[in-house]
């Protein structure tokens, strides 16, 4: 134990040292500097050529040779300077030294290498006869500037290493196991160990594969498997886990923050390492919900694509809100010849178009205006003429809309109608409507409505043949305005309860990014009328989702508290109907369905209902537009819904 302090001591000691060399060599001129170096680098060229010629002849090197050598070795050492410094080898910043400084110094020592070799070769017996004997023998020239390139390069490294195994030795920081070996990992690691501040000790890595444990990652061991993740937190005093591996799966990335928060580690993520790559910085983000919901990432094909938004002009209607906003951003990155980007929220249209612009997006078209406002939509098309149309503005909330039927109507129904008929008219070549999990097999205003939305784009489709037009259908999207997970969010920060309507409460959840590139991968697909559904994957206990958040935000003492179902709410959201057939397309998590049944009640005429519906709802005449809407889309089963209205038998009294 005491022979052990004296090496600590010793190791300290040095270390100090070291550290205050270099702090009197860095505030030193930079002329100095930069010839401190070169004459560093001059000795050893010149002792690596002395140690090759001394290996030529095992050490009994006779005079003759020894005076010829020294004149060649400090021309030599002037040779590989001069390259040296041309290379520009002498302006990097030691510390920071990697592969790059190391070809520089490889290019400049060949090249000198080279010269060194053919002037000896020339003075010799075999070129021009100058000397008797060459300068020095021509296996000395390279073997030493192997020896020379060995040593310059372990002269620049040693200030890295030294440095970042410094930076790891420094004070109590956040123990930290990194789970992932891969480049992801690895490059996190390097990261932090240049990143003094981020008070971060990289203590090891955590593998996938039991074969890698033991090894040795950048001085940094690989601690045990996942499995044991437990074990590893406890016997190494971890205090946070970053997962550092993008190709986990939702479930991996549930047990190691139940692994981890059990074992009282903090749980980290690190972003994309493209992300990291771009920015050449870090930001590791705490674990979210949307990390723990089992779904798989999206693989898109993004040369179909491109394929049909590249040179397009492209119309996103409700572009400020959650789903808008974000075909609107990946739009953006296809190419469009102009985005048209058109809604009534000017503040979230300004907003939108200034992020647009910040990420070097200039040809986005912002355009205030509603879907219902007929002679502003004719004059959108006639001034634009859009090649293709995402129509994604419609009011969503489903307990609001059923106080606000009318408006619901007037929005969701004729607003559709409105822009689809356009669409038709001017020629667009694609018209994709999205739609809702809520419209099948309706039992609320808000279902009812996007129903017929899909209904009318049917219908439409006949009417127009030039124009393909398709509906995509999905369910809940992570992190919407008024979406569960941001409600359950506040109310956490808020200090609870967390309200749940029932204990039962089922939903299929996509993250926004995840739905939007399926919205497109489906329209790029679609060559003539169909109805898209998403895979949602395996559906969700919302009570089980407000517990995770719970636990994710570090709220122990929140509650629950169930209210009961609100109007209009079911206890488990379908993604097809009954009369409806899945059928597979070209994409795994893209499915096409049969239309089902599309008539109305009594075999109206669907145009003509709507025409009396909408009148009914800009009128207000709720009760009137309800029936309408009903007779319109005779499976919506409200709860509510009245006996006469739900039996089509309800006549207007005047």
């Amino acid at each position: 134990m005491h022979s052990m302090n004296i090496m600590e001591r010793i190791k300290t000691w040095f270390g100090a040292l070291i550290q205050r060399l270099q702090q009197t060599f860095r505030r030193s001129p930079p002329g100095l500097r930069r010839g401190a170096a070169m004459l560093v680098d001059a000795v050893i060229v010149m002792e690596s050529f002395a140690v090759a010629l001394l290996f030529r002849f095992d050490g009994n090197v006779r005079n003759e040779w020894w005076g010829t050598f020294w004149p060649s070795a400090i021309a030599a050492a002037l040779v590989f300077v001069l390259l040296l410094r041309w290379s520009g080898i002498y302006d990097s910043i030691l510390r920071y030294t990697g592969i790059y400084q190391g070809i520089r110094v490889a290019s400049a020592t060949s090249i000198s290498a080279g010269i060194v070799f053919m002037v000896d070769f020339i003075l010799g017996p075999e070129g021009l006869a100058i000397m008797k004997l060459n300068p020095v023998p021509l296996s000395v020239v390279m073997v030493g500037a192997v020896l020379a390139y060995v040593q310059l390069v372990a002269v620049r490294l040693y200030p890295r290493v030294f440095y970042e195994l410094s930076l790891r030795e420094i004070g109590r920081r956040t123990r930290t196991a990194i789970v992932g070996t891969e480049e992801s990992g690895v490059a996190l690691a390097q990261h932090i160990w240049r990143s003094p501040g981020m008070n971060t000790q990289v203590v090891g890595f955590v593998s996938e594969s039991g074969t890698e444990v033991g090894k040795h990652i950048e001085g940094a061991k690989v601690l045990g498997t996942v499995e044991g993740l437990d074990e590893i937190i406890s016997q190494h005093g971890i205090d946070q886990v970053i997962i550092a591996t993008p190709q986990a799966s939702r479930e991996q990335m549930d047990d190691i923050w139940r692994t981890s928060t059990q074992a009282s580690a903090e749980v980290k993520v690190m972003p994309d390492l493209g992300e990291f790559l771009a920015h050449g910085t870090v930001k590791l983000r705490e674990l979210q919900i949307e990390d723990l919901l089992g779904r798989e990432p999206v693989n898109i094909d993004l040369d179909a694509l491109s394929e049909y938004i590249n040179g397009k002009t492209v119309l996103v209607t409700g572009a400020a809100g959650s789903i808008g906003r974000e075909l609107s951003r990946q739009i953006s990155r296809l190419g469009p010849s102009k985005l048209i980007v058109l809604d009534r929220d000017e503040s979230g249209l300004y907003y939108l178009n200034t992020e647009l612009r910040r990420e070097d997006f200039h040809d986005a078209e912002v355009f205030v205006g509603d879907v219902t406002a007929s002679e502003r939509i004719s004059f959108l098309f006639e001034r634009f003429r859009p090649d293709i149309v995402f129509h994604a503005a419609a009011y969503k909330h489903v307990p609001m809309m059923e106080l606000q039927g009318t408006e619901a109507i007037t929005n969701n129904v004729f607003g559709t109608l409105n822009v689809a008929r356009n669409a038709g008219a001017y020629g667009v070549a694609k018209f994709i409507n999205v739609s809702t999990d809520k419209a099948v097999d309706p039992v609320n205003v808000m279902g009812a409505t996007k129903r017929l939305a899909e209904m009318i784009v049917h219908g439409l489709a006949a009417e127009y043949p030039t124009t393909v037009y398709a509906s995509v259908r999905f369910g809940n999207v992570l992190g919407s305005r008024g979406s569960v997970v941001p409600t359950f969010r506040q109310q956490i920060e808020a200090g609870g309860p967390v309200t749940v309507t029932h204990p039962d409460m089922i939903r299929y959840f996509m993250t926004i990014p995840e739905a939007v590139s399926l919205i497109l991968q489906a329209g790029a697909m679609a060559e003539g009328y169909g109805t898209y559904v998403l895979e949602m994957g395996r559906p969700v206990a919302i009570t089980e989702l407000a517990r995770k958040m719970i636990d994710i935000m570090g709220a122990p003492n929140v509650g629950i508290k169930f209210t009961g179902l609100r109007p209009g709410e079911k206890l488990r959201e379908e993604l097809f109907g009954a009369t409806e057939q899945r059928a597979d397309t070209d994409h795994e998590m893209v499915f096409k369905i049969s239309a089902g049944d599309q008539s109305t009640a009594n075999g109206q005429d669907l145009f003509d209902l709507i025409h009396d519906m909408t009148t009914q709802a800009k009128s207000q005449e709720a009760k009137k537009s309800l029936a309408l809407l009903h007779q319109a889309v005779p499976n919506y089963e409200a709860a509510d819904l009245p006996d006469e209205i739900r039996e089509g038998t309800y006549k207007d009294p005047l």
